[in-house]
C-alpha cells in the first residue's frame, strides 16, 4: 500500500470537533421551457428537489464519509430546519453533543434553484436571522468546548460568518489545543480575520487569503508574499490557500513553498469544496500525516467536489481507488 493510502486507513480511528455554522442546504432541480407572460423570467419545472448538510455540518458529513467519528458544536434554531439539521447528522452518525437550540435564531438555510441540462444556477435564496445569537448560547459552546477539548483529536473551526464563530471562542479554542496538544484546523471567514492564531492549519481560499493579509493574488509573487504574511500574521503551523482550477499553495514557516495542481476533471462549481478540504485535512493529520501529505489528499478530494453539482461528501473508497491509481 503506497503512503497515502496507510494514512486513509488511520481515519476510521479519529475522532473530530467540528464547531462552527451548521446550515440547510436545499437544491431545487428543474428545465427551463419558457419565459413567464407576468415578468421576463424563466419559469422552472420543478423535477425534484434535495435537502443536504451545508456549512460546518457538510463538514461532519465529509468527516463520516471518509469514516471518520466527529462531534457537532453549533447552533440551530427551535424551527423545523434545525429539527432536520439534527436528524440528519444523527442519521449518519455524527454526535449532537455540542449543538445547542437558540429560540431567538433562525436555523441557516440556503437554497439553489438549478436549470437542467446545463446545470445552471438560476438563484439563491438565504434564510437566517437577522439579530446576534444570544450570549446564553455562545457561553454553551464556549463550555462545551472548554469541557470537552481534550476528549478528541483534533478540532476543526468552521467559520462561514454566522455568530456561532467569535473572538472568545476562538481564544478557546486556541489556548485549550495549545496546552492539550491537539490538532487545530481552521477554514476562516473575513469577520474573524485578527482573532485566528496558533492554529496547525489555516485553509482560506485565493479571496480570503487576499482580504487576510491585504495582497491582492494576482499572480506567483503576490501569491507567495500573501501566504507568507498570513502564517505570520495568524502565527499558524501552516497555511493552505486553495485556488479553484489553479490547485491549492502551501505555506509553513521556515519551509518551501508547495503547489498542489487541481485533481478536478471537470468544474461545475465549488460548493462545499472548501468543507472537503478542511475535513480531509484534519483527519490527516490527527492520523500523524504530515503537511504535505494532507494537502495532497485534501487536493484530490476536492477535486471530485468540483466535477459535481451541488453540496458533496466524497467517499473514502473513491478517494482510495484514487490514491492507489497514483501509485
Amino acid at each position: 500500500m503506497n503512503r497515502l493510502g496507510a494514512i486513509l486507513d488511520k481515519f476510521a480511528g479519529v475522532h473530530l470537533l467540528v464547531v462552527g455554522d451548521l446550515m440547510l442546504d436545499r437544491f431545487i432541480w428543474g428545465e427551463v421551457e419558457r419565459l413567464s407572460p407576468e415578468a421576463p423570467v424563466p419559469v422552472l419545472q420543478v423535477l425534484s428537489e434535495k435537502n443536504s448538510l451545508g456549512g460546518a455540518a457538510n463538514v461532519i458529513h465529509n468527516v463520516r464519509a471518509l469514516r471518520g467519528r466527529v462531534t457537532a458544536c453549533g447552533i440551530i434554531g427551535k424551527d423545523n430546519a434545525g429539527r432536520r439539521i439534527t436528524a440528519a447528522l444523527r442519521k449518519i452518525g455524527a454526535s449532537t453533543a455540542g449543538v445547542f437550540a437558540d429560540p431567538g435564531f433562525q436555523t441557516i438555510q440556503k437554497i439553489r434553484v438549478i436549470a437542467r441540462p446545463h446545470h445552471q444556477q438560476i438563484v439563491r435564496l438565504d434564510r437566517e436571522s437577522r439579530q446576534s445569537v444570544g450570549e446564553g448560547t455562545l457561553q454553551k459552546l464556549r463550555d462545551f468546548i472548554a469541557a470537552r477539548a481534550a476528549d478528541f483529536d483534533a478540532i476543526v473551526v468552521s467559520d462561514y460568518g454566522k455568530g456561532a464563530i467569535h473572538d472568545e471562542l476562538l481564544d478557546l479554542i486556541a489556548a485549550a489545543s495549545r496546552q492539550r496538544k491537539v490538532t487545530y484546523v481552521v477554514d476562516p471567514k473575513k469577520g474573524n480575520y485578527e482573532h485566528y492564531k496558533f492554529a496547525t492549519l489555516i485553509t482560506p481560499n485565493k479571496h480570503e487569503a487576499s482580504e487576510a493579509s491585504g495582497i491582492p493574488i494576482l499572480d506567483e509573487t503576490s501569491l507567495r508574499a500573501a501566504g507568507k504574511k498570513l502564517v505570520r500574521k495568524w502565527r499558524a503551523e501552516a497555511v493552505l490557500i486553495t485556488r479553484g482550477a489553479e490547485g491549492m499553495t502551501l505555506f509553513r514557516s521556515g519551509f518551501g513553498v508547495k503547489h498542489f495542481p487541481t485533481q478536478s476533471r471537470e468544474v461545475f462549481e465549488v460548493t462545499g469544496a472548501g468543507d472537503t478540504v478542511v475535513a480531509v485535512c484534519a483527519l490527516a493529520l490527527a492520523s500523524g500525516a504530515g503537511y504535505a501529505d494532507a494537502a495532497a489528499l485534501a487536493n484530490v478530494a476536492a477535486g471530485f467536489v468540483g466535477d459535481e453539482i451541488g453540496t458533496v461528501a466524497v467517499p473514502i473508497e473513491k478517494l482510495q481507488r484514487s490514491v492507489e491509481d497514483t501509485r
